[in-house]
């Protein structure tokens, strides 16, 4: 599993949709490694200018939220923003680093 340096939590569910976030500080996680069913703000896109437009066009850039509503390990993933239904492939996921939306009280 690869992590990325960040300020975050990840988010761990028991294989529905509902979750239990857990504090990570210090890391963030790529889309096609987290959850189903949870909410996450992405935190970065890694990529070229291509990529980064194109993701900011169908409303995934820094600071947005989304939710996973489905990943495997060679299917693309699929996510719900703001009221759509995307599909993005395993290289597009990759490239979008997220942490879990929800807030936590420490």
């Amino acid at each position: 599993m690869r992590l990325w340096k960040g300020r975050g939590r990840e988010c761990v569910g028991s294989g529905g949709p509902e979750c239990a976030p857990v504090i990570r500080r210090g890391w963030s996680l790529r889309l096609d490694e987290a959850h189903p069913g949870c909410r996450f703000r992405v935190e970065r896109i890694s990529g070229g200018r291509h990529l980064c437009a194109r993701m900011a066009a169908m409303g995934i850039y820094p600071g947005s939220e989304l939710e996973l509503l489905c990943s495997g390990c060679d299917s693309p993933c699929v996510v719900r923003v703001k009221g759509g239904t995307l599909s993005l492939g395993k290289g597009v996921s990759e490239n979008i680093l997220v942490v879990p939306s929800v807030s936590v009280e420490e």
